[in-house]
């Protein structure tokens, strides 16, 4: 008779089945009864268990409800309360309130491809506007990149940071700073050490980005370097951005952008790795859930940080410089 009883996921069968199951049993018999008690009892303690996981779901959902208003409440306060706008809205909030992608053929690839010697209208027809991304590992010909350093560019901004602060109040200049959290600005940046601003050995490592919008510089950095050969017809954008960072050290941390346009960035020193994820609600149409590639000097990595997940790691050896634009 105990070879009948039930054991374990029995218990979760419905009242019907259990029924059926005893149909064999003599229902006068002493194992009928216990069967018939037991099976009561462990379906008791499963419903119990599934109404637990219910009520700590519907908890966790009414938090993260809560947690987004209030998050998007402070935010709009300070909104309206600082109408120069001097900290836009947080990560978490946007991500909270993306609308979610409707087309995600974007992501529909085995890896990351790379070319050579790509002409305009491949890429017009291939990769401006699909969302795919693409390394070009010769985009950066005729480049002349020697103004490209940390003493060349002090030298090219240090007459015009109170400009740059002011344009930074009027929200048309960003620097980004990742962990290097003693570093906020351009002119905190300039005033490096010389050990930091050279990269020595010991001396603490650090990553930031800005946007270039100082139009003399603008017209001098353009001077050394054109947009990538095989955008063609494409227009200048208005600016430019510029990360640096220590060797063997993280970049920017997995994140989503909020711009206009895909963007270009063209890896003047040192290596990068990018990590790209699509986003959640693509990931049942995506074969691959996490893409990387190494961008090396004379590479231009090419992708859609509006669509992409992404970060980066600069890898050991030279420090990483790196310009980029977003192009239409």
């Amino acid at each position: 008779m105990d070879d009948k009883k039930p054991r374990g996921e029995e218990a979760n069968m419905s009242r019907n089945d259990f029924m059926n199951y005893l149909k064999g049993i003599d229902p006068n018999s002493k194992d009928y009864l216990e069967l018939k008690k037991k099976y009561y009892q462990e379906a008791m303690v499963y419903k119990k268990s599934k109404l637990r996981h219910k009520i700590k779901l519907l908890l966790l959902s009414a938090f993260g409800i809560i947690l987004a208003y209030f998050a998007y409440t402070y935010e709009m306060d300070y909104v309206l309360l600082n109408e120069e706008c001097l900290v836009p809205f947080s990560e978490f909030v946007q991500e909270v309130c993306r609308p979610p992608l409707e087309d995600c053929s974007f992501c529909k690839i085995d890896s990351i491809p790379q070319t050579e010697n790509l002409t305009e209208k491949e890429f017009y027809e291939n990769y401006a506007y699909t969302g795919y991304p693409l390394l070009v590992t010769d985009g950066m010909k005729n480049w002349n990149t020697t103004l490209f350093d940390y003493q060349n560019l002090k030298e090219l901004y240090k007459p015009h940071l109170d400009e740059v602060d002011e344009e930074s109040k009027k929200g048309n200049c960003q620097f980004l700073h990742w962990r290097t959290n003693d570093v906020t600005s351009l002119k905190e940046l300039f005033s490096l050490s010389e050990e930091r601003a050279s990269f020595k050995e010991g001396s603490s490592p650090w990553y930031v980005g800005w946007s270039n919008c100082i139009s003399d510089i603008t017209e001098t950095l353009r001077t050394h370097y054109s947009i990538p050969y095989f955008f063609g017809r494409s227009e200048r954008p208005k600016n430019d951005w510029i990360f640096m960072g220590s060797p063997n050290y993280t970049g920017a941390p997995l994140h989503l952008d909020h711009v206009d346009f895909a963007s270009w960035q063209a890896q003047i020193k040192g290596r990068k790795k990018w990590d790209l994820v699509p986003p959640p609600e693509c990931w049942y149409e995506c074969p691959i859930h996490r893409h990387s590639v190494i961008v090396k000097p004379g590479n231009i990595f090419l992708f859609d940080s509006n669509r992409w997940f992404h970060s980066t790691k600069i890898l050991s050896g030279d420090y990483s410089l790196t310009i980029g634009a977003e192009y239409q």
